[in-house]
């Protein structure tokens, strides 16, 4: 029914409710019958589901992974009509990101990659070729930066317009918890 995963990504996570309203519309988020994880959908351009990344959302749980069989080229993503396209590692790092400049954001495309993976990236760009320009907003943490400067060498090789985005904090989620306790003051 939903209502664990609104719990947490709302209450827990911070996300803006009108955003979580969108994917869940388009059936790109649902919460799972037997464990009640959050469940992030990627579908190929035929709609097909081809990628399931679920989340716990229990209070102390730690739970993340990709379903067996996840095609990471179809992660969880959004695809706008605009030429802009934002790479996240994490769909709650996606969200919380869009949560926090939510201005005309549906025009845009983003995705999560689901880890340090350009695979996504890739089929995005393949699929939608008129996209101009990649924001890398990967973790603040070593991992995260080295990835993105990885794949801004290789955006660069194709001749395309990138630049990094690096959260204030550890990940865009922690931005937006910041910033929503600044709103409650």
């Amino acid at each position: 029914n939903m209502r664990r995963v609104y719990a947490y990504l709302l209450r827990q996570r911070g996300v803006d409710k009108e955003v979580l309203d969108a994917f869940v519309y388009r059936k790109l988020i649902c919460e799972s019958a037997e464990y009640h994880n959050a469940v992030f959908i990627g579908r190929d351009p035929a709609g097909e589901i081809r990628h399931i990344h679920k989340r716990s959302t229990a209070a102390k749980g730690g739970f993340k992974g990709n379903a067996p069989g996840s095609q990471p080229e179809y992660s969880f993503h959004w695809l706008g009509g605009g030429d802009i396209l934002y790479l996240f590692e994490a769909p709650i790092d996606m969200l919380s990101f869009i949560s926090l400049y939510k201005h005309c954001w549906k025009n845009q495309s983003y995705a999560a990659a689901c880890g340090v993976s350009d695979r996504v990236l890739w089929q995005i760009l393949k699929d939608r070729p008129h996209i101009q320009k990649v924001y890398l907003c990967f973790d603040n943490d070593e991992k995260g930066q080295q990835a993105a400067k990885r794949i801004t060498r290789q955006l660069n090789e194709q001749g395309i317009s990138n630049e990094i985005l690096t959260p204030a904090a550890k990940d865009w989620n922690e931005d937006l918890l910041v910033y929503r306790k600044g709103q409650q003051k």
